[in-house]
Parts: structure tokens; sequence; C-alpha cells
């Protein structure tokens, strides 16, 4: 069970690291895709780190 748990926040912080990637490409002031579509990236990416993130803690304290 600690091996699905890892993954979980392995996967999360896997989200994160895209998020904050898209973010910073969000800070440049020219960018190929456009700033509509790189914002629903970071806010996808994010939530879905999130969600990982609270379900891995969520196991974690069960599984105690």
């Amino acid at each position: 069970m600690s091996g699905v748990i890892f993954l979980f926040f392995v996967i999360s912080l896997l989200l994160f690291i895209g998020a904050f990637h898209y973010f910073k490409l969000l800070q440049q002031s020219t960018s190929y895709p456009p700033k509509k579509v790189v914002k629903q990236k970071v806010s996808v990416l994010a939530s879905g780190g999130v969600i990982m993130l609270l379900i891995g803690v969520i196991l974690m304290v069960f599984n105690q």
C-alpha cells in the first residue's frame, strides 16, 4: 500500500512541476501558445496536482 501512496505523491509532484513550467511560460511576454491556453493548462495541472496530493494524504491517514 505504501507504494501506491508514494505513486500518488510522485504524480502530484510531476503535475506541480508541469504547472510551474507553464506558469513561467505565462510570465514571458511572447509565447507561441495563446495565453488563454497556457492559463487553462496551468489550472488543469495544478488542480490535478492538488487532487492527487489529497488522495495521497487521505490514503496515508487511513493506512495507519
